[in-house]
């Protein structure tokens, strides 16, 4: 019992700061919340109707269906839709938000918890009592990254467990990272850019690493590969129309030693309506520990690399970074420099660790520690809760304002390309648009079409419309055997020219063909994790 007695500590402590707000009935409110939920039923709705994995939301866009999950984090929602199964979706979101802070507590706890469990115990503290990780959950409402937040020093465990000379590669390893990838993609990507790096400087089993790293990609490149390779099907990548624009949401260096406490947006210039400070404990365990890292004859120049990489994300969060963003327009799909906080608050434990190993006395080492703890508590004593709590009413309103709609701030954002840029509102599921023809049965489902139709001949071509959003996933097949061509109408409807006679069309949404391929990569990298199960077995006998 006694050696489980900090990590129930951590538990039990962040988690009465949280349970009681965010366990509250009703919903709090934030930027994202609602659209979570929203997400949630939906990734429930396409679970029951058989999709696996997830791709497509047949029933928002007022029922016209998007490529939601194709390029939103599905992770969090194949974690929700299966929670809400017993709890509903809002509490299944709850219990989502408030796993993940703990879980990441847990990871810090575990990677420093070696040789001395307090300070594990007390990095895991402060990193849980980063300002951040309360502007994610009670601000802006990112379920993906909080979750991401709290794989994060999995991630790192692994790492650090393969990164010694002569460890073997465990069937467990790839784990974390492939699951960071599915819980956000930006942060999972730019983590992945800093793991690699740190490979290079602090890996002694580097070939095992590389490997490690390779197969949490292949894992989870049902996700990844049709969210890189099929961006240019959306509406705002064909037309480089982003949501927000990155040179309007650079940080100022005074905003990230404070910032008014607020729960408004992100805005031009020095007065945001939300904070992005480090927290003044954080930095100044951050600023002890580069100091002892400076000082040190002891791996310094791998250590000197978490340095660079600690100053490298704050130099690109402020204006000073333009042109860099400016060039490498894949950054410019983060939209948000400030995003890289992520990496300031994982850093932060890693660089005060060198710092507190230095201190040789236990108990001034105690003593500092309780006091960066008290301090972080104090520092963040007004943002562990919620601007505001919503009546059953007033959720119930915000609910409805965004049931159906694409669950994001601007329709384009994850809308095929073949779509007008107006929302529209369906009354029927299809149209007859030229030709003599009768439908005598029609059935369909967020994910299918079936249709009887009798064509009989007529000088017009006859043509119908399917009211759905066109896109490659789309086929259509007449009478169980011939496959027809599908293709967009001028408002990025689906148009078919069924033939003539009677015949019967079922038009389902299929993968296509990077997402059958992505799937499969998936599958084959799921299998050499069970190799590896293997013979990890093998060598434990």
């Amino acid at each position: 019992m006694k050696k489980h007695l900090f990590p129930l500590l951590l538990i039990i402590i962040t988690g009465s700061l949280l349970i009681a707000a965010i366990f509250h009935s009703g919903w709090y409110t934030s930027h994202d919340g609602v659209y979570h939920i929203l997400r949630t039923e939906e990734a429930l709705r396409m679970f029951k109707l058989g999709q696996f994995p997830l791709r497509w939301a047949g029933t928002l866009d007022q029922g016209f269906g998007i490529p939601l999950f194709n390029f939103v984090y599905p992770l969090p929602y194949y974690s929700s839709a299966m929670l809400s199964i017993f709890v509903g979706s809002v509490w299944a979101v709850k219990t989502v938000i408030i796993l993940s802070y703990l879980m990441g507590g847990l990871g810090i706890y575990t990677l420093f918890c070696g040789k001395n469990k307090f300070v594990g115990f007390a990095l895991a503290l402060i990193y849980l009592m980063t300002p951040y990780q309360f502007l994610n959950i009670f601000v802006r409402g990112a379920l993906g990254e909080i979750m991401a937040m709290g794989l994060i020093p999995w991630v790192m465990v692994m790492f650090t467990s393969l990164a010694r000379k002569g460890a073997n590669l465990k069937w467990y390893y790839p784990i974390p990272l492939s699951l960071l990838f599915a819980a956000h993609n930006f942060l999972g990507i730019l983590f992945v850019v800093f793991l690699l790096g740190y490979a290079i400087f602090q890996s002694e089993n580097k070939r095992p690493v590389f490997i490690s790293i390779a197969l949490s990609f292949g894992v989870a490149s049902f996700f990844l590969l049709p969210m890189i390779l099929e961006r240019s099907l959306l509406y705002s990548l064909d037309r480089q129309i982003f949501t927000f624009n990155f040179e309007q949401h650079f940080v100022y260096l005074k905003q990230l030693f404070y910032g008014k406490w607020d729960y408004w947006y992100s805005l031009p210039g020095p007065v945001d309506g939300m904070s992005f400070q480090l927290g003044v404990a954080q930095i100044l365990l951050s600023i002890l520990g580069i100091g002892a890292i400076i000082f040190s004859k002891k791996h310094f120049w791998s250590s000197l690399y978490l340095i660079m990489a600690y100053f490298g994300s704050l130099f690109l969060m402020t204006s000073r970074s333009f042109l860099i963003w400016d060039k490498i327009s894949i950054l410019q799909t983060v939209q948000f420099p400030w995003r890289l906080l992520f990496m300031a608050t994982i850093l932060t434990p890693l660089l005060g660790y060198f710092f507190i190993n230095k201190i040789k006395s236990r108990q001034i080492q105690t003593i500092f520690l309780c006091g960066l703890i008290a301090f972080s508590f104090w520092n963040v004593r007004n943002y562990r809760r919620p601007m505001k709590q919503l009546t059953a009413s007033e959720y119930t309103d915000l609910y409805l304002l965004n049931l159906g709609k694409t669950t994001s701030t601007f329709r384009t954002e994850i809308l095929p390309k073949w779509s007008v840029i107006n929302e529209r509102f369906k009354s029927e599921e299809l149209l007859v648009n030229a030709g003599n023809m009768t439908i005598d049965a029609l059935a369909t489902d967020p994910l299918k079409i079936e249709i009887t139709i009798n064509n009989k001949p007529d000088p017009n071509t006859g043509r119908i419309t399917i009211l759905r959003n066109y896109y490659p996933g789309w086929v259509a097949i007449m009478d169980g055997k011939k496959k027809l061509e599908l293709t967009p109408t001028d408002e990025g409807m689906i148009t078919m020219q069924p033939e003539i006679g009677v015949h019967t069309y079922i038009i389902t949404m299929n993968s296509t063909n990077i997402e059958k391929a992505s799937n499969l990569l998936s599958f084959i990298s799921l299998l050499g994790l069970g190799v590896l199960w293997h013979k990890n077995r093998h060598k434990n006998k």
